[in-house]
């Protein structure tokens, strides 16, 4: 799936939740170390397809997450910016063809 945001940039998501009514997406633009969360309302979908293996995962944010995220349990490090949780969800994703091996 991908998003634009308001200046053109263009990103990869990869996970898909709601909170409190409001559709958020999971990006993973490049140069920012971590994934961002946009509001739907924001960016613009420019491809609705979610591509490779993703699971519904359910906590007090339920949605639909990139398994690596959930199954190796990168999605708070990642959010944080944890410079290994990050390497090892670049390397699962460069290992899938989900993004250019020169991402980072």
């Amino acid at each position: 799936m991908k998003i634009q945001e308001k200046d053109g940039t263009i990103v990869d998501v990869f996970a898909i939740y709601w909170l409190e009514n409001e559709t958020l997406f999971l990006g993973l633009p490049k140069n920012y170390g971590g994934l961002i969360s946009y509001k739907e309302k924001n960016v613009h979908v420019i491809d609705s397809t979610l591509n490779g293996e993703f699971n519904y995962f359910s906590t007090h944010i339920n949605g639909i997450y990139h398994w690596a995220l959930i199954k190796e349990a990168l999605l708070d490090d990642i959010i944080e910016r944890d410079e290994v949780a990050y390497n090892r969800f670049v390397e699962i994703l460069k290992a899938e063809g989900r993004i250019d091996p020169d991402f980072y």
